[in-house]
């Protein structure tokens, strides 16, 4: 949370950016921008997932049954199954 909490921002209105200025709340359940940054830091970990998988580091189950090298992650919603 520390790293949410200690940007800078700055407001781009009319293509003039503004001054920055330090944000002095961090993010809140509820808060708009929160499934923003969620549906960032789950697509950075599927990258770092199938970055493994592709380095032979994971190995994915069932794969006599899906073409490649099977599946080692499942992503719905906000939930994400890890299989190792």
């Amino acid at each position: 949370m520390q790293m949410v909490r200690s940007w800078n921002t700055a407001i781009n209105i009319n293509g003039e950016v503004g001054p920055y200025f330090r944000s002095s709340r961090g993010v809140k359940q509820g808060d708009p921008i929160s499934p923003l940054l969620f549906n960032l830091a789950a697509d950075a970990l599927a990258g770092i997932l199938d970055k493994a998988q592709r380095a032979s580091h994971l190995k994915g189950v069932v794969g006599h049954l899906i073409p490649g090298d099977g599946v080692t992650h499942l992503q719905y919603a906000d939930d994400t199954m890890i299989m190792v």
